[in-house]
């Protein structure tokens, strides 16, 4: 509290004023302390670092100098002098991976590069970016699969190449132009006389960030709840304001002085025309590649939600004292009243109309609640949703079009008026009817569908999904045909000893250069696999017993060792029966038991690795993307192979785009998945550890084989818990 008062004594005097008048509306009372601020104020003219916006103070945005990084060395004296700094063992394979990245950037190459997990790759790939920069002037994407990745290389490895290098790296985090703010639209909510809690909450909180942010990047507020419905809804309906200040315009401003970029698979594959500042990189190196799919598999589905539907049209509401219906209803009397020059409103009309919109919807979602009575459904438990794969479209095409031709009759009511209330509902309106339309096109079509419910006694939890393009369309267009030079990079690249796979992603005829680059991190020595010989195979109606027999070997894990433990699994049912065992059994009182929990993973990892005593319980996200860091013996424990479940949506999604989904798809994604799992282990020369398997089909399957090539370089052994306790004395005995 101390801090949060002498942070707003540092506030502009405008900005103070604001947050008084905004606080007489809080539930404590704190307009009494904003107004002694304000009336000790010392009067002084505004800082330089800040600058005004209506009535709005923001921090100057301070545009990047350009580079003036002074080396004409070798990128092999660079990288010895950056592993020197660091701290680092040279490693030649790592040397040689950056030798051929940049290799690669210099002359415009497309590649593909399987670099074993722990191999370095980040420090490889920043420092050829940083030589492409200093040699050419050129400056590079680098796109990565996670948020976690993202922070890591801008928060952790840039810095201290900064610091090991003496250079200033101008890096920059690039995202798409929805996701920065406008200073017009912070002014348009500030305007808005919606008053209750949470928006005033808002008002306030976006008065005191945009003193302090220097990217405007929305994901800084963390919204939440109901202040994030509000905010989204103004996104929706905001109109530019004139000599707007957009945050995006920033990096647009500074591209040709950012030396390196980053951004996220989703954000690369979902730039546009409008999101240029992607078109002025030539040269992109993407992290984490085999990932790609995924997010080109979000991108080509396009989704009707009940609740998304529910609360678009809760924006505009049903009468004249709710949103944006109450705005209209004002400007009508504002029309007659000052005589505006504007065409009378039919209010009763719209009202109506709007009414009888609501009722459509809820007879669309009536329709497809009873398909889903009707049909077969399939559990996702990875995701927690029930599915609906094959139905007839016939009655869903029937409402979507009574609804569409409503939309399309109320929009009428607004023609020739160009006043910015009906804009704003006018927008709206079409954002409804562009929805319900794709969807209709697309099941017109005959694409592929399917129908999702998470809880099967609420219509209010129903989406229907469509997928509109191929994936394969998709990479080749949004990726492979928007740089001079594309490098993909991943530990997990090849399937079968061979890239093929991983080509087959791409529907056009494009060369490749293909390298391998092996690391000695992941040798005999270190590492061990373990596979419990007297644990049952895997069945639903076992799942009790098989839980206990993973929650025995954590124990017997923990107590040997008192090291840290990794624990990935395919459900989250299982990992909660896992994690709820755990935190009934004494054996762990003096551990902390991490569970992955929606948009908190990077905290969780942040906790895992400062705990001495930690046990992480993670699905899919967990299988790669972080350093699991530990002084002792490391332990990932895999509870089940990654295979995508048959009834998986992702499955059906992509059937059509292979000839065996199974071979080209579902089993290529688990070997994937299996050794990134294992590529949690082994980051440095220095660690030991050992993976326990609890699938036997590692080892007893028709397909085992193409698992086996996977661990190569493991010391492989089966047996029963007593033998796995035997195994940790010797490796913590060679770790001493």
């Amino acid at each position: 509290m101390i801090l949060a008062f002498e942070k707003f004594e540092k506030l502009p005097l405008d900005t103070l004023k604001q947050l008084y008048y905004l606080s007489k509306q809080l539930k404590y009372d704190l307009y009494d302390i904003f107004f002694e601020m304000v009336r000790q104020y010392d009067a002084k003219p505004l800082d330089k670092s800040y600058e005004k916006f209506e009535q709005i103070i923001y921090r100057k945005q301070v545009d990047f100098k350009k580079p003036t990084t002074n080396y004409n060395g070798s990128l092999k004296s660079l990288y010895s002098k950056a592993v020197d700094q660091l701290g680092l063992t040279y490693r030649p394979q790592q040397l040689y991976l950056a030798e051929t990245i940049l290799d690669q950037l210099m002359h415009s190459e497309k590649a593909m590069i399987e670099a074993s997990l722990g191999s370095g790759k980040s420090l490889a790939y920043l420092l050829a970016a940083l030589m492409y920069n200093i040699e050419t002037g050129k400056h590079v994407m680098i796109s990565t699969n996670t948020k976690l990745l993202q922070s890591q290389l801008l928060e952790k490895d840039i810095p201290a190449m900064n610091e090991a290098l003496n250079f200033k790296i101008n890096a920059l985090l690039i995202k798409s132009k929805s996701d920065y703010i406008s200073l017009g639209l912070i002014s348009q909510i500030l305007k808005d006389d919606t008053s209750n809690y949470e928006v005033n909450i808002l008002k306030m909180q976006l008065l005191i960030w945009i003193t302090e942010t220097p990217s405007g990047d929305i994901q800084e507020l963390n919204l939440k709840g109901g202040q994030k419905m509000y905010f989204d809804q103004k996104i929706e309906t905001y109109v530019p304001a004139r000599h707007d200040v957009h945050y995006y315009n920033f990096i647009k401003r500074n591209a040709q002085n950012i030396q390196i970029g980053i951004t996220n698979h989703a954000h690369l594959i979902h730039s546009d025309v409008e999101n240029s500042i992607y078109q002025l990189f030539d040269d992109c190196i993407v992290d984490e590649a085999h990932r790609l799919p995924d997010y080109a598999l979000n991108q080509v589905t396009n989704e009707l939600s009940y609740a998304d539907i529910k609360y678009q049209l809760g924006l505009i509401g049903k009468n004249e004292n709710e949103k944006l219906l109450k705005a209209i209803d004002q400007l009508e009397k504002q029309r007659i009243l000052e005589k505006l020059d504007i065409a009378p409103i039919d209010i009763f009309g719209l009202k109506a109309s709007m009414n009888e919109i609501h009722e459509l919807n809820e007879q669309l979602f009536s329709t497809i609640f009873t398909i889903i009575n009707d049909s077969d459904v399939y559990d996702d438990d990875i995701h927690r949703f029930h599915n609906v794969f094959t139905f007839e479209t016939k009655d869903i095409l029937k409402d979507l079009h009574a609804i569409i031709d409503k939309l399309n009759k109320t929009l009428e009511i607004f023609n020739g008026i160009s006043h910015k209330t009906v804009k704003s509902l006018r927008k709206q309106l079409l954002y409804l009817k562009d929805k319900f339309k794709n969807i209709e096109q697309s099941l017109k079509a005959g694409h592929t569908s399917f129908i999702s419910i998470k809880n099967l006694s609420q219509k209010s939890t129903i989406r229907l999904y469509v997928k509109d393009y191929a994936v394969k369309d998709v990479l080749t267009k949004q990726v492979l045909e928007k740089f001079k030079s594309l490098i993909f990079i991943s530990g997990t690249l090849k399937f079968n000893h061979s890239f093929d796979a991983f080509k087959q992603l791409f529907n056009k005829d494009v060369h490749f250069n293909t390298f391998e680059v092996n690391t000695s991190l992941q040798s005999a020595k270190n590492t061990s696999v373990f596979i419990p010989s007297d644990v049952a195979s895997y069945q639903y109606k076992n799942i009790d017993e098989y839980v206990a027999s993973i929650v025995s070997y954590i124990i017997e894990y923990t107590t040997i060792t008192s090291s840290k433990c990794l624990v990935l699994f395919t459900s989250y049912k299982m990992m909660h029966m896992v994690q709820d065992m755990l935190n009934e059994l004494p054996e762990f009182e003096d551990y902390v038991v991490l569970t992955q929990q929606q948009n908190q993973n990077y905290k969780i990892v942040q906790q895992f690795n400062n705990f001495d005593k930690a046990i992480l319980l993670g699905t899919s996200t967990f299988f790669e993307g972080f350093d699991f860091q530990a002084n002792g013996i490391k332990c990932v424990m895999i509870a089940k192979l990654p295979f995508m479940n048959k009834h998986n949506a992702k499955y059906w999604l992509m059937d059509s785009e292979f000839t065996s989904t199974f071979k080209e798809y579902v089993l290529p994604d688990a070997v994937t998945r299996f050794r990134q799992g294992l590529g949690r282990l082994i980051r440095n020369e220095n660690d030991r550890g050992i993976i326990v398997s609890f699938d036997d089909r590692l080892i007893n399957s028709n397909y085992k084989n193409f698992f086996e090539q996977t661990l190569e370089n493991y010391r492989q052994k089966k047996g029963d818990i007593q033998q796995f306790g035997k195994l940790l004395r010797q490796i913590q005995k060679k770790k001493k």
